[in-house]
């Protein structure tokens, strides 16, 4: 129905309260994580090993997730050839058991599995439900396991009474959210620096894991009937309005060998969030059944058409043997090279985006960059995007930023001795007179000189994580060196946009990236710790900043799905040296 895990290509529970008849919460029954690292190699952890403790503080993750492992590399194939799911054998206690592999443009990247178990808390009878989703993918070269996992616990009536969202983020490190629904909110609680997330309105009739699927059936449509149920993402921490529309019956066969059958193609529609809007998903159920048997949605992250076929365990969790290249639906082709960009004061890209609605508001317009000759009926405008290296004599001051641009946060945490012993290296011996520039510019060379690796095996890793591994890619340079910032006094927030990277045939990418943003004699000014050179150049597109300020989910993300979701096409204009 919707796309399971959808924002985790970029990319747990409590007791129940009194109000629901249950016992309150002992100091002791907390959600726990434990992460321990692989035996007899201390640099890698075992997400296999990743154990939330349910609601009667004992009970494990319904699901035993394994690792998928990665073959060498075989040629591609256009369909997927796994056998019928068959009729699983189930437990006493488990109401459904699905398996789905997932694939892009028919090239598998691995499973969702998606199951409902019977429970019991002080005799009342209740239904754990839990998604879990594992793709392995390769960013430039580099094998990557994206996992999530998202649970509800439900009474039979299908009411929820809690929530959970788990998402791999770094090395040894989760992020972890549980919900608890009282009334109309969800108070929401996190693990370790997690702790103090935002609560969300709760509405009536927010479908869980458990009885999504059941709604099929409940709902019974006729050809062309829709019906509209709120559903919680956890990774968003909100609830969003769901619209699923019966489009037709039709006659089809889904695996090889296998008979064509009647099924029922539904529609899925979630509410945009912001200005961003999630392209439709398709579904088919089982005529008779009304089981899942197929979803299929056009993802950008992932560069294409992201399909999860129903079949068995063992062939959903095989191996994946040619991981896709994010890289090469993560970037965008230029016309021609910049020669010296980095270096360069001024370009101006001229930005056709057909698929979005508001393409005024795809691009901010700041000090540095803006929006110029825009055609809403043509889709297209120049994006004038200009160097800054440090603070502009004569601009005009800013208002100065709030707390949220200093304080330690979930991701920006910098109020640990790992974060704050750096931020003394960086800066020890400038001079007692040194201004928030210096300092700040002290910090970025600092983190370019002594990250280890520029390695693609994290998500979102928070800054004390990255001071204590020092590797990563550009979003571990980004959070480290902004927590740096706030812990000498600087303020600070991350970037996301895009940034100009050569390649061997003459045509340049514009590649999805991140860097950081300081406040310093009265201007923001940017600064890219991948690159330490003191500032950035026309080579850096930005779509949009965040103070990660009270944020424990990918929220801040959404800017960039939105321009991936508008497939622009960029070439270069006028060029400054």
């Amino acid at each position: 129905m919707r796309q399971l895990g959808v924002f985790l290509g970029f990319t747990a529970c409590c007791l129940l309260p009194a109000a629901h008849s249950f016992a309150q919460p002992k100091p002791d029954d907390k959600n726990i994580v434990i992460t321990p690292k692989k035996p007899g190699d201390p640099d890698r952890f075992d997400e296999s090993k990743f154990i939330i403790i349910r609601p009667n503080g004992k009970t494990p993750s319904l699901i035993t997730q394994p690792t998928t492992p990665v073959a060498p590399a075989q040629p591609a194939t256009n369909t997927l050839a796994v056998p019928l799911p068959g009729t699983p054998k189930l437990d006493a206690d488990m109401v459904f058991d699905y398996w789905f592999v997932a694939a892009v443009d028919g090239q598998r990247i691995g499973y969702v599995q998606w199951g409902a178990k019977k429970a019991k808390k002080n005799e009342r009878e209740l239904l754990v439900g839990v998604k879990y989703q594992n793709f392995t993918v390769s960013r430039f070269g580099q094998i990557v396991s994206q996992w999530g996992e998202e649970s509800t616990v439900e009474n039979l009536t299908g009411d929820i009474l809690i929530t959970g969202m788990r998402q791999g983020i770094g090395k040894e490190q989760a992020l972890v959210l549980s919900g608890v629904v009282e009334g109309k909110t969800l108070k929401v609680t996190g693990d370790g620096a997690a702790k103090g997330a935002s609560d969300t309105p709760w509405p009536e009739g927010v479908v869980g894991c458990a009885r999504e699927p059941v709604l099929f059936k409940e709902k019974r449509l006729k050809a062309g009937e829709s019906f509209d149920y709120p559903a919680y993402i956890g990774v968003l921490n909100r609830v969003v309005k769901m619209t699923v529309t019966l489009e037709a019956e039709e006659s089809l066969a889904l695996w090889p060998k296998d008979p064509a059958r009647k099924l029922l193609r539904y529609v899925s529609k979630m509410e945009p969030v912001g200005n961003f809007r999630l392209p439709p998903a398709t579904t088919w159920v089982d005529a008779e059944t009304f089981e899942p048997l197929k979803m299929e949605f056009d993802f950008p992250g992932f560069g294409g058409k992201v399909t999860f076929l129903r079949t068995t365990k063992e062939s959903a969790t095989a191996a994946v043997m040619r991981p896709i290249e994010l890289f090469n639906a993560q970037s965008i082709r230029l016309d021609r090279e910049i020669p010296g960009i980095h270096r360069g004061s001024a370009v101006v890209y001229k930005v056709s985006a057909p698929k979005d609605e508001d393409i005024g508001s795809l691009f901010p317009a700041d000090s540095r960059q803006s929006i110029k000759n825009l055609d809403a009926k043509a889709k297209t405008f120049e994006l004038h995007v200009a160097a800054v290296r440090g603070p502009v004599r004569g601009a005009g001051a800013m208002p100065a930023p709030g707390k949220e641009f200093t304080a330690s946060n979930y991701f920006i945490n910098w109020d640990n001795d790992g974060v704050k012993g750096h931020s003394a290296a960086a800066v020890k011996g400038l001079p007692a007179t040194a201004s928030d520039w210096d300092k700040a510019a002290a910090v970025e060379r600092w983190v370019n000189r002594n990250m280890k690796a520029f390695e693609f095996s994290q998500a979102m890793a928070t800054a004390d994580n990255v001071a204590k591994t020092l590797t990563g890619d550009c979003t571990e340079y980004a959070m480290l060196g902004a927590a740096m910032c706030r812990s000498v006094g600087v303020p600070s927030r991350t970037v996301l946009g895009l940034v100009y990277a050569p390649a061997k045939d003459g045509k340049p990418f514009l590649g999805y990236h991140m860097w950081f943003e300081v406040f310093a004699e009265g201007q923001w000014l940017p600064l890219d710790a991948t690159l330490g050179g003191g500032g950035v150049g026309p080579g850096h597109l930005k779509i949009a900043d965040h103070s990660w300020h009270d944020e424990k989910t990918f929220a801040p993300l959404l800017p960039v799905l939105r321009v991936l979701s508008a497939k622009p096409a960029v070439s270069v204009g006028k060029v400054e040296p």
